[in-house]
């Protein structure tokens, strides 16, 4: 009886080498989500976090426009309801999610602190079971609100280590907010997402939030002010583009994210992840953190950082988070 069950449950074409370099896969495409920034804030120093948005989303839909043309019979069949919820998920993750980011990776350069915006996205389970218990009613226990409390905590002392936080909305704490913000607003994309993909397969969706993106993000980047003239993009922002577009942050890391999830347990996939926190940290203390030198991290933010990674774990653990990626 559990053999037959577990031969149903294993992917078609399932094998055990294939099982094995699963992980692989999401080691690599956490490694890239980490990269990612590092292209991505040297673009802030000339470009506005709106305007960056809007272009990477343009040129992303490139290369994820064969799967909308493979599904385009698929998507017309879409009510207006469903069109109405993917709209939703687009502006609230795929554009707003994503300014904020930016936002926070730009700021952060004034702070000399390339970590707290980076590290912070580690937070999207929280928010994801947060909006879960919100709009689909479902149950969160006291262990989570413990593990989010601490959570929290790490994320504090990763960005103001021991000392007290000031009631402003500039410098380290306008960072943190930002931060915070993306990691909540892809959180909700991730619960959004759930009645998308029951209509349509996840390509499907991510090339149609990459197209939907663009007008987006424009009407964002105007009514922030923060519009640009794509005509003034010189070669050296171009090809930085096409590497967050379809390398590091689009359609190349999505593919393998998906490609290991699809053969690998919850709390395998979970470990594999860690990736992301290791290359960033990497990323930081070396030559290679695009503000310039390498970044100093203190004690407490040494134990923030390992307060904050083991609650997510933690959290992951107790229950499985469908994480999204763009």
């Amino acid at each position: 009886m559990n053999e037959k069950r577990k031969s149903k449950e294993q992917p078609k074409y399932y094998n055990m080498s294939q099982s094995r370099i699963a992980p692989v896969f999401i080691m690599l495409a956490a490694s890239l989500w980490a990269v990612d920034a590092i292209f991505r804030t040297q673009l802030t120093f000339t470009i506005p976090p709106a305007g960056i948005v809007m272009i990477e989303h343009a040129i992303g839909f490139v290369f994820l426009s064969p799967f909308f043309f493979k599904y385009v019979k698929e998507i017309k069949t879409l009510k207006i309801k469903e069109w109405g919820i993917l709209l939703a998920m687009t502006i609230v993750s795929s554009v707003a999610g994503t300014i904020l980011f930016t936002e926070a990776l730009a700021k952060s350069f004034a702070e000399f602190d390339f970590v707290t915006p980076i590290l912070l996205q580690k937070l999207q389970p929280v928010f994801v079971i947060l909006f879960s218990a919100l709009f689909l009613k479902e149950k969160v226990s006291w262990r989570f609100a413990a593990l989010t409390i601490c959570a929290l905590f790490g994320s504090y002392l990763i960005s103001f280590g021991f000392a007290p936080v000031k009631l402003q909305i500039v410098g380290k704490e306008l960072v943190f907010l930002l931060a915070i913000g993306a990691a909540a607003a892809w959180g909700s994309g991730t619960v959004l997402s759930k009645y998308s993909l029951n209509r349509l397969p996840f390509p499907a969706v991510s090339a149609l939030r990459f197209l939907l993106a663009v007008p987006v993000a424009y009407i964002f980047s105007i009514f922030l002010g923060e519009t640009f003239n794509v005509m003034t993009l010189g070669y050296d922002q171009i090809w930085r583009f096409i590497v967050i577009a379809g390398l590091t942050g689009g359609a190349i890391a999505i593919y393998l994210y998906y490609k290991g999830l699809h053969l690998t347990q919850a709390k395998v996939s979970t470990i594999a992840e860690l990736m992301f926190p290791v290359v960033s940290i990497f990323i930081a203390i070396t030559p290679l953190n695009p503000y310039g030198s390498p970044q100093q991290l203190s004690i407490a933010n040494g134990v923030g950082i390992i307060i904050l990674v083991v609650s997510i774990i933690l959290i992951s653990f107790h229950k499985k988070i469908p994480i999204e990626k763009e």
